[in-house]
């Protein structure tokens, strides 16, 4: 199942706020608690790591300040979710497209493939970071995204 985002710009309503509401379908019954923050500039890393495929990225020096709505615990990722950065731009990322076959033959996944043995010992093969997921879209798109 797919979550559900609903997105009303300035203009669509009454008194001109950005509006957002969204809510995390699971089709097993799990529940994940979410929190909601404000990402200063100064609090948006300039170096980002994918918790899960451990991917690195540098990012740009000028970020704005946004909110999120991250997973309660970060131990899988950060999973933002949705949010209105200060250019008053919305975005909900996390639709679960991966599941989707025609957009994995557009853009395929790419796994993280783990080290295998120790470094230093014969046989060691360093390990492969994966792509960007989900859970990484809205931190590494919404601080710098205006239109």
């Amino acid at each position: 199942m797919a979550c559900t985002t609903i997105l009303v710009g300035k203009d669509a309503s009454y008194d001109g706020s950005t509006i957002i509401a969204r809510n995390e379908d699971s089709a097993n019954g799990e529940f994940c608690p979410k929190r909601f923050i404000v990402v200063k500039p100064e609090e948006q890393p300039r170096r980002y790591r994918s918790v899960l495929s451990h991917v690195e990225i540098d990012l740009p020096d000028d970020p704005m300040r946004y909110t999120a709505v991250p997973n309660a615990d970060l131990k899988e990722g950060i999973w933002g979710e949705a949010g209105v950065n200060e250019a008053n731009v919305a975005m909900s990322a996390t639709e679960t497209l991966t599941t989707n076959e025609r957009v994995l033959g557009a853009d395929p996944f790419v796994e993280l493939v783990p080290a295998k043995g120790r470094k230093g010992e014969d046989g060691y093969v360093p390990e492969v970071p994966g792509g960007i997921g989900e859970e990484d879209f809205l931190t590494l798109v919404l601080p710098y995204v205006k239109t």
